[in-house]
């Protein structure tokens, strides 16, 4: 139950309004009469077991030895009513989802549509004022001995002052890194969209702090929010950040790229370099005036047989910028090395000048009519084969060509062989799925759709090859035994066409239905290991393959 405004908690904390609460506890604000009526949050959690108490005063200590002004201040740690309390720096402000909502209003949240929007809701300058900062306060905690993680670095655990100073709230699933074992919990606390792919299954690093950070980010910039990780390592649907919000830079969009990547190796390795190429300026050549000086267009210009040129520097001031004049190629201004004289207090020391005619334009300028650079080709896109149709062909194939072998063999290891040829089609349909690169994680999810539609068409299969055999023999059987009834006969024509069933139970004791919902459930597991196998083989292979395709 919620505590009632006036409520005294330690003697001297009396508690306020409800800031916050969930199913762990709550968050009230608060005011220290011991300390002049000081405001304070006070944050309850409603588990006392050892475990909770000790990841309580874990969160105190962190807080306690890491002094930031992006980080809340704890004064007090005390258990009171059968509860643990964290009294800490009430912290005025708004968190970045409530920020999102008061710049988009009657928008939802973090579903922004390719194409439709003019810009994001927070400019880039807005989002690295606010981030950078909690960005190195995270490189000090990552490089402690051992390293602290905050795991659940989200847009609702950002504060925003009034001064426009951010501050990283809620170190309740901080956990300390063991890089040998990794962070393992079986408490595997996540945030959809904010955690990594390694979150879900309980094993983190510094490097899920650095996902976190940049979906964050990623959301700011664009009001969406990434897909969550686990349905990214199937299918990565990440939208690129320039496609929901035009004004997103180049550089910009590199770097949270990177730093989404599904598996933890593709990010960067700290946030200290992850920091680095986020501060790194970007490259604007394009845009940058080449000529320092009078506009061309402001001086007379005196017709001459000979094209633009640009004369050379006054004989009496030393030359800037040695060398033969060079010719000036209107729809390249990159190429231009200017020829001015040095620059003097008061101006040039002569007048520049300049003869030109009009040039003839070419049928293609060589120029991106974007970006007033030299155009590129640009590299082809290609998009990944879909696990599940790849494993639904396969499966469907493996499916009936089984149920054919059983079909016709008749024979005791007729199953096994079906069986057999199924582990290598789901081993294939792994492969087949990584062919052209990915996770290994899609080859896995390739081999469980193709035992799905292979054990599905296998039955079909075999059960409408059953009853055409089982016609063909009882018309074959009418014929030779007239007069006998028409049951025994369908009876005798099935003895002789059904296959030699396996006898294979792995609960003796237990009913029939539990021992085939067993059966399907292991083959399910077998196909998917199989799968993700064959796309290890294909991510081995690929490994080792150079650049023109030979191998070493």
């Amino acid at each position: 139950m919620l505590l009632t405004a006036g409520t005294v908690i330690g003697g001297h904390y009396i508690i306020g309004d409800l800031i916050n609460r969930g199913g762990f506890g709550a968050v009230y604000r608060g005011v220290d009469t011991s300390e002049g009526n000081r405001l304070c949050a006070l944050k309850e959690t409603y588990d006392v077991t050892p475990a909770a108490r000790r990841q309580a005063l874990m969160e105190a200590s962190i807080l306690f030895t890491v002094r930031s002004p992006h980080l809340p201040e704890v004064y007090d740690a005390l258990e009171d009513h059968g509860r643990f309390y964290l009294i800490m720096q009430f912290v005025e402000g708004q968190n970045l989802l409530q920020l999102l909502q008061q710049r988009l209003p009657g928008l939802r949240i973090g579903e922004q549509q390719p194409y439709q929007a003019h810009s994001g809701p927070c400019t880039e300058q807005e989002v690295l004022n606010w981030l950078l900062p909690i960005i190195d306060v995270l490189q000090e905690l990552h490089s402690r001995k051992p390293p602290i993680l905050h795991r659940d670095i989200k847009a609702g655990n950002i504060i925003i002052t009034p001064e426009q100073k951010a501050v990283l709230v809620d170190f309740g699933l901080t956990k300390l890194y063991d890089p040998t074992r990794g962070t393992q919990t079986l408490v595997k606390a996540v945030s959809e969209g904010f955690s990594s792919l390694e979150q879900y299954i309980g094993q983190t690093s510094p490097r899920s702090d650095l996902y976190s950070m940049a979906a964050t980010m990623y959301l700011l910039l664009t009001n969406r929010l990434p897909p969550p990780a686990v349905t990214r390592s199937v299918q990565d649907e990440l939208i690129s950040p320039r496609l929901l919000n035009p004004l997103v830079s180049q550089k910009m969009e590199r770097v949270l790229l990177k730093a989404l990547a599904v598996h933890p190796d593709d990010r960067y390795g700290s946030m200290h370099d992850f920091a680095q190429a986020l501060m790194e300026p970007e490259f604007t050549a394009h845009a940058d005036q080449t000529i320092l000086g009078p506009s061309l267009t402001s001086l007379p210009i005196v017709p001459s047989p000979a094209p633009l040129y640009l004369s050379a520097p006054h004989p009496a001031a030393p030359a800037a910028y040695p060398g033969p004049p060079v010719a000036y190629n209107p729809y390249n201004s990159s190429t231009v090395q200017s020829s001015y004289p040095a620059f003097q207090p008061g101006g040039y020391s002569s007048p520049i000048q300049v003869h030109a005619v009009y040039p003839q334009l070419p049928a293609h300028p060589p120029v991106s009519p974007r970006y007033g650079a030299p155009s590129s080709p640009q590299p082809r896109m290609v998009s990944l084969p879909n696990p599940t149709d790849v494993g639904c062909a396969w499966g469907l194939l493996q499916g009936m060509l089984s149920a054919l072998i059983v079909l016709f063999l008749r024979e005791p290891g007729a199953f096994i062989l079906a069986w057999g040829l199924g582990l290598l089609f789901y081993v294939w349909a792994g492969m087949r799925a990584t062919r052209k690169g990915g996770s290994v994680l899609r080859g896995g999810w390739a081999g469980y759709w193709a035992g799905i539609l292979g054990t599905i068409s296998f039955w079909i299969t075999l059960g409408i090859g059953l009853v055409v055999r089982v016609s063909l023999r009882a018309n074959d059987l009418n014929k030779r035994l007239a007069g006998q009834p028409s049951n025994e006969i369908v009876n005798q024509a099935w003895r002789d066409v059904q296959p030699i069933w396996p006898k294979v139970l792995l609960f003796a004791r237990q009913p029939l239905w539990i021992n085939v919902g067993a059966l399907l459930l292991a083959g399910l597991v077998v196909a998917w290991l199989c799968g993700w196998l064959g796309g290890l083989i294909r991510r081995l292979r690929s490994s080792g393959r150079p650049q023109n395709g030979r191998r070493p």
